[in-house]
């Protein structure tokens, strides 16, 4: 989907080449249920929830301003398939889910990847998206420790714009992408 068909603020949005990486990585084609940690836009969800209409996705977002903005998405694309969660993540949930996607962790990174470990079913996909190489570090560290297999990518983004009489490929924020799975089938 096009970043532009979004309502948009200055709320952060995973763009639309780095989500179509994301949402491939999260196996979402026979998943039931999917959760949205740090959510910001809902850009994530939403495309979740377009693509894949008897998807149940639970989006959790912490900021007011973000929560509206979901929900602001949410009506604007007609979906019926999404549950919006204000709070911090990890949340008091009994929900177990086939895919999770972190795209903000406000500071806990090793508590959320602990509680989505818990919150996945076996086979599973967590996927990660970092801005940040500290960030991404501490995720490293935290599946190394626990012995979790990942693979890694890190995306560059350019888009093409016009400067003068020439063209050149403006770059957007290079974007560290995680992928593991849960043991187990």
């Amino acid at each position: 989907m096009k970043d532009s068909l979004f309502v948009r603020s200055k709320v952060p949005m995973t763009k639309e080449e780095i989500r179509t990486i994301s949402l491939a990585k999260l196996n979402l084609k026979h998943a039931k249920r999917f959760l949205d940690i740090g959510a910001g836009t809902g850009s994530i969800s939403i495309e979740a929830c377009v693509e894949y209409p008897e998807l149940k996705v639970t989006a959790i977002e912490t900021k007011d301003e973000a929560v509206d903005l979901i929900l602001e998405n949410k009506k604007h694309f007609d979906v019926e398939n999404l549950e919006v969660v204000k709070g911090k993540a990890p949340i008091d949930m009994d929900d177990i889910f086939d895919s999770i996607f972190v795209g903000g962790s406000g500071g806990n990174l090793e508590d959320i990847l602990s509680w989505s470990f818990n919150h996945l079913i076996p086979g599973g996909s967590l996927v990660l998206n970092f801005i940040l190489i500290e960030n991404a570090t501490v995720a490293f560290k935290w599946f190394e420790d626990h012995n979790i297999a990942y693979d890694t990518v890190q995306v560059q983004v350019g888009n093409g714009t016009k400067l003068g009489v020439g063209h050149y490929f403006k770059p957007l924020n290079p974007v560290i992408i995680i992928e593991a799975k849960k043991e187990g089938n």
